[in-house]
């Protein structure tokens, strides 16, 4: 799975190195991450958008738990799992 992380407000580790890949992200912005560096990066500062990564509309966790977040990055918007349908946590509407 993907992840959308922030980089540290600090600018501490900014850029990073993890397994090999480097990553770095101007102030404001974020990259998106493969989880295994995510976590990593998350020891070291750096903020995750979403509690269960982020992808495309397709690539959504088909049966999560309730209340799991994901970041949508074909709506480029945070959407949360109600038990039956994802949900814009800001309108409440079904995405």
């Amino acid at each position: 799975m993907t992840m959308r992380l922030i980089p540290p407000s600090n600018g501490l580790h900014n850029p990073i190195t993890v397994n090999g890949r480097r990553y770095s992200c101007a102030a404001n912005s974020t990259v998106d991450v493969p989880d295994f560096d995510g976590l990593i990066m998350i020891a070291n500062g750096w903020v995750s958008t979403a509690s269960n990564g982020s992808g495309t509309t397709a690539q959504r966790p088909l049966s999560p738990p309730i209340g799991t977040q994901f970041h949508d990055t074909t709506l480029n918007k945070l959407i949360i799992f109600d038990g039956k349908t994802w949900r814009d946590p800001v309108s409440g509407a079904a995405i």
